[in-house]
């Protein structure tokens, strides 16, 4: 297991220019393609901005390496000056927004996708486009998020490291974060308690239910049985459907979306508003009589913490102690986050994570 002082002492380095050399690198994206760059790659145009996280964790100012961007929206990180208007968008946040004129003129070395914004083997008049103009074009996340959190982890970390020449700093985090995840099922057996988690949680609707992809691995990992709302991201349950199964542990998701719609769960955002939209939630007739409410184990989630592999770690954390408190009490998600924010060049305000019991 990586000590955290050894690996703060390692990511030291990584607020310092990089050394690495422009020589021809071979990089693997998270599906398995095999992307050919005469160098590090310095005009990336990123079709889901979240994977500005990844990049921040691995040079100096990732902006400098970010010719444009789509999906700004999902970057959700309040004052973070990560996310800066300078980038010129070339999409919002579906796919039929993305400018094909727009990211051609911004000259990229390199283009990255995620499955939602350019789903992989599905015939795509962009990607005919890209590949066309001899621009390389690689994936960081799967179909429906299907790789387990240690495999995401590894396959996107090695892939940033290769197109960023920073392969030994993005294997000292990934070390770090499979270190975290095998803390967490050391200490999550036993009774697997029923859980809810909600991937949109509104005040006004119930009930949309976490799917087994992405979602099955990671509360396996944490000791937790699964609501699953279907075998994909996520469903729609009845709200007496979800009465009917009695969760006994509820975990919403917030951000700074729609504060007036969801709890204020995010980098920047006031704890106090976000318990209070957590008991809005709890309130709703689908969860009021729950045993998760009547026990208390109401808990929510700012959404980005599954928007980058690297903050995974941490929301396994919360996941181990929410379900396990007992067993995996010595589980710190704080700390994690505090080792990882070291060696982000934009470190992440909280509260990330909030529960309703909690002062």
């Amino acid at each position: 297991m990586v000590n955290r002082r050894q690996f703060l002492a390692g990511a030291a380095a990584l607020v310092a220019p990089s050394l690495a050399r422009a020589d021809a690198i071979r990089a693997v994206d998270v599906l398995g393609n095999v992307i050919a760059l005469d160098g590090p790659a310095r005009r990336i145009v990123l079709l889901d901005a979240t994977d500005a996280v990844s990049m921040a964790a691995l040079v100096p100012d990732p902006l400098d390496r970010i010719a444009g961007w789509a999906s700004l929206g999902r970057l959700d990180l309040g004052d973070n000056p990560l996310k800066s208007a300078a980038v010129p968008e070339v999409g919002k946040l579906a796919p039929d927004t993305l400018s094909a004129e727009a990211i051609l003129g911004l000259k990229p070395d390199l283009v990255v996708a995620s499955a939602y914004m350019l789903p992989p083997g599905v015939p795509s008049p962009l990607l005919s486009l890209l590949q066309a103009a001899g621009i390389p074009v690689a994936w960081t996340s799967g179909h429906d998020g299907a790789l387990p959190p240690e495999q995401s982890l590894d396959r996107s970390m090695a892939f940033w490291g290769a197109v960023l020449g920073q392969g030994a700093r993005a294997s000292r985090i990934t070390d770090f974060g499979l270190s975290r995840f095998a803390a967490v099922r050391a200490c999550s057996g036993g009774e697997r308690p029923r859980t809810y988690m909600e991937i949109m949680s509104t005040y006004d609707d119930c009930c949309w239910a976490a799917g087994q992809a992405f979602w099955g691995p990671l509360f396996d990992m944490a000791g937790g049985a699964l609501l699953a709302g279907s075998d994909g991201w996520g469903g729609k349950l009845s709200d007496e459907g979800l009465v009917a199964l009695q969760p006994q542990v509820y975990v919403a998701t917030g951000g700074s979306y729609a504060p007036q719609l969801q709890p204020a769960i995010g980098p920047g955002l006031d704890p106090a508003e976000g318990r209070a939209g957590l008991a809005r939630l709890a309130a709703r007739s689908a969860l009021k009589g729950s045993p998760a409410v009547r026990a208390g184990r109401v808990h929510g989630i700012w959404s980005g913490l599954i928007t980058a592999p690297i903050l995974v770690p941490v929301l396994a954390e919360c996941l181990g102690r929410w379900l396990h408190p007992e067993g995996c009490a010595a589980l710190d998600p704080a700390a994690t986050l505090s080792t990882l924010n070291a060696c982000l060049s934009h470190p992440i305000k909280g509260p990330l994570w909030l529960s309703l019991d909690e002062d």
